[in-house]
This record gives C-alpha cells, structure tokens and sequence, in this order.
C-alpha cells in the first residue's frame, strides 16, 4: 500500500475492516498490485500469490484482467475464472458471506475481493485459491446512517446480479448447492424489499435482454417477478 493511501486510510479505520474481516473469517489484504504497461487490458504482477476477482462482464466494455508472474501470464478473467479448481466452491462462500453481512450490517462491494493461489503460481494456472477481502470490499467505514441502507441495497443487488448472474451462470447450473443458497439469499433481499433487477448486463454491447441466452448467465427474480409468481399460482 502506497504511503499517499496509508493517510488516507487512517489507524482507526484500518482497526474496523480488520475487525470485519475477522468476522467474517477471511483473511485480509490491503488492496494493491502493481499494474504493467500493457495496452487493451488491465495487466497486474502477482503479488504473495494474490489475484484480484474480477470476473469479465461487469456491464461496462471493461478491458479484460490478466496476471502475471516472472513475464509470463499465469491467470486471466477471460474463461471467467474457469481455470480454478474450486471456483464453485469459492462463489458458494461468498454466497454465505454476503448472507451474514446483511444479519451483521456489514455493506460489501464484490468487486474488491482477492484470489490467493495455494498452488504453484505458473503459466496456465490450473488449480486451487482462497478467498481474500481487501479494506476496499468493506464499505461500512465510508458510510453514515444517511447512505446505509441505500448502500446495502445496491452492493447485494451488484453481487447477486452484476457479480453472479452475468458471469457463474455455468457455476450455479451445475452446483445444487451453490444454486440453492444462492436463491435463498436471493428470497431474503426481496422478504427485505431491496432486491432490484439490475439488467441482463448486456446491453451496452447491443444485446437484447430477452433474446440472449448464454450459458453464463443465470436470472434471479425480483420482487416484482416473485409477486407476479404468487399470483398466478393461486
């Protein structure tokens, strides 16, 4: 962490995200790769084996993340993180996680988790990770009792759309368990009157919402579509 950030990012507030993320049981890590000078992508050096999470389709044409080790390419997002061994079971964690921060009031961005590889960090990686937070994931130091509950909305919201539904769509197909708590938590935020659809995530590249049906993408219903459901079971 840069000594401009280390100011920015004060003693006390440093003491709450660690405390956060003990509480979460994850282990943590201040938020910084050192980028290289590649042009059309965002290119990292791997840093104690960390990768940073970030899956491809983030609705914006966001280049692609690659990672490197020693000069060479060890790990990208382009197969959206296929290339890991446990990644069902990484995506189910943060399923549970995101489900304790909303009994615990703790607001998340899934966009700032890491990837720590506990196998040999070589070209091509095939293997496993573990999950990482970042003080950046945490965002209750930045909030007040004025943008809590908006915050809290629109970070699950990000996770269970923008985060999960526009890119593990193979992941939840293919894990029952996965699937299932992944369509509690979403139960929970509509029960909870937040759950908002975010899109399909693939408007912006001139995709029509209803048309596309690629396998990496998996709908949740709002509260809307949990309400049209109800009625006409009746």
């Amino acid at each position: 962490m840069s000594n401009v950030l280390k100011t920015i990012f004060n003693h006390n507030e440093l003491k709450q995200v660690k405390s956060i993320a003990a509480s979460l049981n994850l282990k943590f890590n201040l938020h910084d790769l050192k980028r290289l000078k590649k042009e059309h992508v965002n290119a990292f050096e791997i840093s104690n084996n960390l990768i940073y999470f970030y899956p491809l389709n983030d609705g914006m044409p966001t280049c692609g993340f690659e990672f490197y080790k020693n000069g060479e390419l060890v790990i990208d997002n382009d197969k959206e993180y296929s290339q890991i061994s446990n990644l069902d079971e990484i995506l189910l964690q943060m399923v549970r996680i995101f489900n304790q921060s909303l009994d615990n009031k703790i607001v998340l961005d899934p966009y700032y988790f890491m990837l720590e590889l506990t196998d040999e960090p070589r070209k091509d990686y095939k293997g496993n990770v573990s999950l990482v937070i970042t003080e950046k994931a945490i965002r209750n130091q930045k909030l007040n009792d004025q943008n809590f509950d908006e915050a809290t909305k629109y970070f699950i919201n990000h996770f269970l759309d923008h985060f999960i539904g526009w890119n593990f769509g193979l992941s939840v197909n293919r894990n029952e368990d996965l699937k299932r708590e992944l369509e509690e938590l979403n139960e929970k935020v509509i029960d909870m009157g937040i759950r908002e659809w975010a899109g399909s995530g693939f408007e912006v590249y001139g995709i029509d919402d209803e048309v596309y049906d690629g396998l990496q993408h998996y709908k949740l219903p709002t509260e809307k579509a949990n309400v049209k459901k109800k009625v006409l079971n009746k």
